[in-house]
């Protein structure tokens, strides 16, 4: 009989410092996911800035996991129904306008030599992007971050400057197509 409330007591020991441990974990925040920014966009033909691609049949959508030490960018780049896709990028702009590319997440022509870097380079390869469906996803950090000109509006000089501007909401993401090289599909990253 001793035996049998002494294991249970030890039991009800293991139990208690099991779910004390779980709640330390779980106030501590756990993975840590509670402190990442995120940023979704729906791409269309509507979206595309200045003209609008109203024909297209493409459409897509864009998920952007900003980690809480704002050191990198995890990305989840989807689309449909779109034919020849060349590259897709995050440019840093207002609804209304074009902007500078400042994060390429996909490409299937390269990223030019004209591209300048922030820190001299040179930039890291994107993967190449699906030409007509599909799914593309890594992660960028301050290495992937390519230099707008001078005279882009915003300035964007560092990675530090990329996220504040996308947690701004003042980025957008569009997917370039052979026939609509200047962007088919667009959507701004809210």
């Amino acid at each position: 009989m001793q035996m049998k409330s002494f294991r249970r007591a030890g039991l009800g020991l293991m139990a208690l410092g099991l779910t004390l441990s779980a709640l330390a974990i779980l106030s501590c925040g756990g993975s840590g996911d509670g402190d990442t920014t995120e940023r979704h966009a729906d791409l269309s033909g509507a979206g595309e800035r200045p003209t609008p691609v109203p024909n297209t049949p493409g459409s897509g959508t864009a998920v952007l996991t900003i980690s809480a030490d704002q050191t990198q960018i995890d990305y989840v780049l989807t689309y449909t129904a779109l034919t020849g896709v060349q590259q897709a990028h995050i440019h840093v702009g207002d609804s209304n306008a074009s902007g500078q590319i400042i994060l390429f997440l996909c490409t299937n022509i390269g990223t030019g030599t004209s591209v300048a870097v922030v820190g001299g380079g040179p930039l890291p390869a994107p993967p190449p992007c699906p030409t007509g469906s599909g799914t593309v996803s890594g992660t960028l950090t301050s290495a992937n971050l390519s230099k707008p000109s001078p005279a882009a509006t915003p300035a964007v000089t560092s990675f530090a400057d990329a996220v504040t501007q996308l947690r701004n909401g003042n980025t957008y993401t569009n997917v370039h197509t052979a026939v609509n090289t200047g962007g088919e599909i667009r959507g701004e990253n809210l």
